[in-house]
C-alpha cells in the first residue's frame, strides 16, 4: 500500500477529496520511465521533449488535460476493469509535479546543450532524465512512489508557513 490512504470503493468516499484508481499512476510512470529510457539509450532527446510535454501539459492544465488518465480510462479500465480501491489524488499528483519538473531541466539542459554545442550540458541533461527513469521505475514496479512519500513532508511544511 502506498503512503496515501486507499480507500474501498464499495464503502464512501469523501467528495471534497479527489480520488485516483492506484494503477493509473503506475501505468503513467511505466510510460514515463519507458519514453525516457529509450530517449537516453538512443540519444534522442526528442523522447525527453515529449515526456516533458505529456507531463508538463498535465500539470499546467491542473490534471484536466492527462495523456495518462485519458489512455487508462478510455482505453485500459475496459480491459483490466473498475478498480477495488482508491488513493488520495494529491500524493500522486505531487510525485507526476517533481517528474514534470525534472524533465524539464533535462529537456532545457539538452535543448541549452545542443544549441551551445556543450556536451556537458547534454550529458547533464541525461542524467536528470536518468534519474527521473529510476524514480518512475521505482514507482511503477514496486509501488515505491518518492514524490509520494515526500507529500506529507510538504504538507507539513505548508501547515507551519515555511512554504
Amino acid at each position: 500500500m502506498t503512503v496515501a490512504t486507499r480507500i474501498r470503493t464499495d464503502g464512501g468516499t469523501p467528495s471534497a477529496v479527489a480520488m485516483v484508481d492506484p494503477r493509473a499512476p503506475r501505468f503513467g510512470q511505466a510510460i514515463t520511465a519507458l519514453g525516457l529510457a529509450v530517449g537516453i539509450a538512443l540519444q534522442q532527446p526528442a523522447f525527453v521533449y515529449a515526456m516533458t510535454a505529456i507531463l508538463c501539459v498535465s500539470v499546467l492544465s491542473n490534471w484536466r488535460l492527462d495523456l495518462y488518465s485519458l489512455l487508462w480510462r478510455r482505453v485500459l479500465i475496459p480491459i483490466v476493469g473498475p478498480p477495488a480501491e482508491r488513493d488520495v489524488a494529491a500524493p500522486h499528483r505531487f510525485a507526476k509535479l517533481l517528474g514534470a519538473m525534472f524533465t524539464a531541466v533535462a529537456s532545457l539542459c539538452l535543448l541549452a546543450g545542443n544549441i551551445a554545442g556543450i556536451g556537458l550540458l547534454g550529458i547533464v541533461g541525461y542524467a536528470v532524465a536518468a534519474v527521473v527513469v529510476v524514480l518512475a521505475v521505482a514507482a511503477s514496479v514496486f509501488d515505491y512512489c518518492v514524490g509520494c512519500k515526500l507529500y506529507p513532508q510538504l504538507s507539513f511544511v505548508r501547515r507551519r508557513g515555511w512554504v
